[in-house]
Formats: C-alpha cells, structure tokens, sequence
C-alpha cells in the first residue's frame, strides 16, 4: 500500500509538470537534496524542455536506491552540455546585439547631428530668401519711382518741346514782320531828300532777345534731354541689379 501511495503522488508531480509544460510554465526552484532528487530531475526535464533540449527521466528505472543509472547520468551530461551550448550562443549573439547597438547608436547621433545641420540650413535659406524677396521688392518700388519720374520728365520734355516749337514758330514770324517793316521803311527814307538810315540799329535789339531766348530753351530742352538720359540708364541698372540678385540669390542647392 505505502508503494502505491508513493507512486500515486509521483504520478500527480508528473502531472503537474507536464501541466506547466504544457503553458510553457516554469517549475518553481527548490534547492536539491537526496531526498527530492527525483522530483528535481523531473523539473530538470521540464526546464530542458522549455528550451527544445531532449531529456527523458523515469525515476523508476533511471534512479535504484538513490544512485543515477550511468544512461541516465549520460543523458542529463548530453542535455547540460546543450543547455550550455544553448547558453554560449545566446551569449554570443547578445554580445553581438549589444555592438550592433552600439553602432545603431552612434549612427543616430551622427544622424540627429545631420538633421540638426540641415534644420539650421534650411532656416537660414529659409532667411536668405525672405531677405531676397524683400530686397527684390525695394527695388521694384524704387524702379517704379523711377518710371513714374521719367514718364513725368518725359511729359515736361514733350511740352517744353511744342512750347519750343511755337515760340519758333511766333519769332520766325515776328523776324518775317520785322524784316517787311525794315523794307517799308527803307522804302519811305529813300523817298527823303539824300538821306538814308539802315534800320540795323532797330533790328539789333529785337534779334538779340530773340537770340537769346533761343539760348535759353535750348539750355532748358539740353538740361532735360540729359535728366531723361539719366533715368533711362538708373531704370537699366535697377534691372539689370534684379537680374543679377535673382541669379545670385536662388542658386540650386550645393553650388553655393
């Protein structure tokens, strides 16, 4: 009876391993003495077989009066020498993990560098171009002065010009008078007795104010010919400066 007793609870040990096996649960750790022997071997399996290693224990016919059967002591060596064969790769490979870790490691700070390097590139470009947008809009106000006052300076020519004309055109007739006068009076001084006056004298005068009206407007129409002059070469060179701010400005990346 104290046989069957004891075969019954070792089978109900059995049981409760291969139950925890079967949910991939450890065996609780209990220090080995020579009394548990047999319930330490048979958590012994139950670990090895959480790990694929082959290991079989009947303590039935593995263990006579406390003494492991030499197939039985090979096989636990077999399976000790997997487990540590198991453990010497495992440890190879985390040392490997750990270096590749390492290098992993290193390249992201050197890529977070990177980035941080191209954020602050950006910006500044980002900067340098808003800087450019408003410079290139200075100048576009400023050309747009310019313009305004050279259509001015041209309207002022152009009027000046037919003021010139005319006026032309009145001294030309005043000096057409003044010429048939002449002729009329030479006329009636012939007509007196031995006595004649050139009328050089008369017309004197009157040419040299004509003359030097004409002096003047062609001072006025030389001065505004040369102001046109000039805003027409500062309207070229407000251009050609935002053609060259352009391509200076918006070169493609790495050519700087």
């Amino acid at each position: 009876m104290a046989g069957l007793s004891e075969f019954e609870a070792l089978e109900e040990e059995v049981k409760e391993l291969l139950e925890n096996y079967k949910y991939k649960k450890p065996t609780a750790y209990e220090p080995c003495t020579l009394k548990n022997i047999n319930e330490c071997l048979i958590g012994l399996r139950e670990e090895f077989d959480l790990f694929n290693i082959n290991y079989t224990f009947n303590p039935y016919l593995d263990n006579e009066d406390g003494t492991l059967s030499p197939e039985a002591l090979v096989k636990l060596v077999n399976s000790v020498w997997t487990l540590l064969q198991y453990h010497k790769n495992s440890t190879q490979k985390a040392e490997r993990l750990s270096e590749e870790n390492h290098i992993l490691d290193h390249n992201n700070k050197q890529l977070n560098a990177a980035i941080s390097r191209l954020k602050e590139k950006v910006s500044l470009e980002k900067n340098e171009s808003r800087a450019c947008v408003a410079s290139a809009q200075r100048i576009s106000d400023q050309s747009d002065e310019v313009l305004v006052a050279l259509t001015e300076t041209r309207a002022k020519l152009t009027q000046i010009t037919k003021q010139k004309n005319t006026m032309e055109k009145g001294l030309k007739n005043e000096i057409s008078r003044l010429k048939r006068d002449n002729e009329k009076l030479q006329d009636k001084l012939r007509c007196k007795a031995g006595t004649y006056t050139p009328c050089t004298d008369m017309c004197d005068s009157t040419l040299t104010q004509v003359k030097e009206r004409e002096r003047k407007q062609r001072q006025v129409i030389s001065k505004l010919q040369e102001n046109n002059q000039q805003l027409i070469r500062e309207v070229i060179a407000l251009k050609e400066e935002i053609i060259l701010s352009g391509l200076t400005d918006y070169k493609p990346h790495g050519k700087k």
